[in-house]
């Protein structure tokens, strides 16, 4: 199945694909370990900086590597890319989702370029996410209240939202209803469903996004994918168990140098985190 298939599955059945970042081996290890043992379907991404250290192709041939050898759907998608250039390395390297972020960009120099890349994108049969509200926060933890941070800029207009989409043709829309990127001390995510559903409802025939789902409880995950997130994107958490984790086994092991003998804990404890995630989106034995 296609990635846009794979997406009208969700929608249709009302269950989200879980987009995990990839920066390194052993998170791409454990992501796909969850994936097949859930015997769900998976979004692998990597945003510019980790494109850049793990190389598009590279990648790409891991996904297409593990997909064949454990039996599983296995996308890719290109994150948070903020210019035409970036896009296209995406688009070259043969990800399966691209996603412009035009949100730091003036409105119609956002729409412009998202036009460009829409019709480079989809002459391959690629799916394109665009964005328009900046998502405030970056995938670290933070100190204070997803609130205050949430409370920067206003949310996503429903009917700017249906303009944008209209305009660009983009097949999926980042919406920003409450949600940051990251994990914060005091917690405070709070999603502003009422404002979801009616994006959504703007967009009948278009998929939407939940970005920063690091830290967002549960039941407010299961709910927005109820009134029509199809993706929900973490990075956090993940990032969050691999230096802790990797810490303890590193204090354990004073003496270890080959470190593949001593990081599958560290593997083992994001597979967790994926396992449980893929179990709230409802993406589990859709295989």
């Amino acid at each position: 199945m296609t990635a846009r298939e794979w997406l009208e599955k969700a929608k249709r059945e009302k269950f989200a694909i879980g987009a995990f970042n990839v920066g390194n081996l052993e998170t791409f290890k454990a992501i796909v370990a969850a994936a097949h043992a859930k015997k769900s379907p998976v979004i692998i991404e990597s945003s510019p900086g980790e494109t850049e250290w793990m190389e598009a192709d590279n990648i790409v041939d891991l996904a297409r590597n593990y997909s064949k050898d454990l039996g599983i759907p296995i996308l890719v998608n290109l994150d948070h890319a903020e210019s035409l250039e970036q896009c296209q390395i995406g688009i070259e390297a043969g990800y399966d989702l691209i996603h412009f972020d035009g949100s730091k960009l003036a409105f119609e120099e956002n729409l412009e370029i998202a036009k460009k890349v829409v019709a480079l994108a989809h002459q391959k049969g690629l799916i394109v996410e665009g964005e328009f509200d900046h998502i405030q926060g970056s995938s670290e933890v933070h100190s204070g209240s997803a609130k205050v941070e949430s409370a920067k800029i206003p949310m996503t207009d429903p009917n700017k939202a249906e303009q944008f989409v209209k305009v660009t043709g983009v097949d999926i829309l980042a919406a920003f209803f409450g949600n940051v990127h990251g994990v914060f001390s005091e917690g405070g995510e709070d999603l502003d469903l009422d404002r979801l559903e009616e994006i959504s409802s703007k967009m009948p025939d278009k998929f939407l996004s939940l970005h920063g789902g690091s830290g967002i409880a549960d039941e407010q995950v299961k709910e927005a994918i109820e009134r029509g997130i199809t993706k929900v994107n973490i990075n956090t958490e993940m990032r969050q168990a691999f230096r802790e984790n990797m810490e303890n086994v590193l204090d354990k092991n004073p003496d270890e140098i080959a470190m593949y003998k001593i990081e599958q804990p560290v593997i083992d404890e994001i597979q967790k985190i994926v396992e449980q995630k893929i179990d709230v989106f409802g993406s589990a034995n859709k295989i």
